[in-house]
């Protein structure tokens, strides 16, 4: 008796665990939209606005425009004090990942669903038609929130029953319209731990360790280098976002370093180009790095990017080509772009004669300008 309780309750808990888990995936998006339809001596254009919501493969969209007709008066005997003002309305079951988190190209998708709409040349403006339809369009994201959509759809009368019906126009609606988008859980970047890939990826702020002044001893910089990579395991998954310095808002990859490094009392400078100044120069080679050390690499014929050794050939950065923060490992096909792109390690780590010689060295670096978004290609799927 105690084992069927035990195993209906986990049922029930697995029931909401899945509902919690597709609740925390919806996502929607606003349309602004024209519309053709195009079946001589039949011309309407419609223009107006559609609200879709839903799952990232599975959602709902209801729109309705106004819009002009272009249909002449005695074309099908029509009273002479119909109007050329028209109207259109849908309610549609969409398939493909039109609610999907964006920045991912083109994403193709069908739809079909019930509608109505006003004869061609309305003599009473609610004078309705009652249509079903079926379709297909690609969207375009440019960008996580913002995309342009294109799609075409077919019309069908659902019920001719009355005399608006004759004026039902028969031809293909073409649609295309720009799309704001909100919600939806983000999707995480590639990573190479197991044990982070459950993370959140806008986890809480660690508890602050004790500040580490410089000059420090060997052996408390070496704590603060082992211990900076748990922690920026942490924000795997927070966006990268130019010049950002926040898990809340986002990180460029310094503002990520730097950001990790404060954590642990470590008061590094802003840019990787600055960074190139600080702890003690490394060969930048995985026979010569340790757990901590700053992977500095350049394009353009500048240091522009910081990364964090977390050894084995790993390292942790916030990647603007891996779309936030994320580990990556200098043997794979993505990896071999850092590879050869690696110009200098540094080590925060040294006696305090020549570590505080070596950050003294950055205040006659002047700040110039946030690094760039890196070049590397984009993960494999």
């Amino acid at each position: 008796m105690h084992l069927r309780r035990v195993i209906g309750l986990s049922g029930a808990l697995s029931y909401l665990t899945l509902a919690g888990g597709l609740a925390a995936q919806v996502a929607g998006g606003v349309e602004f939209y024209g519309a053709l339809d195009n079946a001589a001596p039949i011309t309407r254009t419609i223009g107006g606005l559609s609200l879709s919501v839903g799952t990232p493969y599975v959602g709902i969209r209801g729109s309705g425009g106004l819009g002009m007709s272009s249909l002449t008066a005695d074309t099908f005997g029509a009273a002479p004090n119909s109007t050329k003002l028209v109207w259109a309305t849908n309610a549609d079951l969409i398939f493909g990942p039109v609610n999907a988190r964006l920045g991912e190209g083109i994403m193709p998708y069908a739809f079909g669903g019930l509608g109505l709409e006003s004869s061609a040349q309305p003599t009473v403006f609610t004078d309705a038609i009652r249509t079903w339809s079926y379709g297909g369009g690609a969207q375009l994201a440019l960008g996580r929130l913002l995309s342009i959509n294109g799609e075409v759809r077919s019309r069908h009368l659902a019920a001719p029953a009355s005399p608006a019906d004759s004026q039902f126009v028969r031809a293909l609606e073409y649609r295309v319209g720009i799309g704001f988008h909100f919600g939806g859980g983000r999707s995480r970047s590639s990573v190479f731990s197991r044990r982070t890939a459950d993370l959140p990826p806008r986890a809480p702020l660690p508890t602050r360790t004790s500040r580490t002044t410089w000059p420090v001893s060997t052996t408390s910089a070496s704590g603060a280098a082992r211990r900076v990579v748990p922690t920026a395991e942490q924000y795997i998954g927070v966006p990268y976002r130019y010049g950002g310095t926040s898990p809340k808002t986002g990180f460029d990859c310094s503002g990520f370093v730097q950001y990790v490094y404060e954590i642990q009392g470590v008061d590094l400078p802003r840019t990787s180009r600055q960074m190139a100044g600080t702890g003690i120069a490394v060969e930048p080679s995985t026979r010569s790095l340790v757990v901590g050390d700053l992977m500095l690499f350049s394009q353009g014929g500048r240091i522009s990017h910081v990364a964090i050794y977390a050894g084995n050939g790993r390292f942790i950065h916030s990647s603007s080509s891996g779309s936030g923060v994320r580990y990556d490992d200098l043997g794979t096909s993505r990896g071999r772009w850092f590879a050869e792109h690696l110009v200098a390690a540094r080590r925060v780590v040294s006696d305090g004669r020549i570590l505080a010689n070596g950050f003294a060295g950055v205040s006659a670096l002047a700040f110039d300008r946030l690094d760039p978004p890196d070049s590397a290609p984009p993960p494999s799927r």
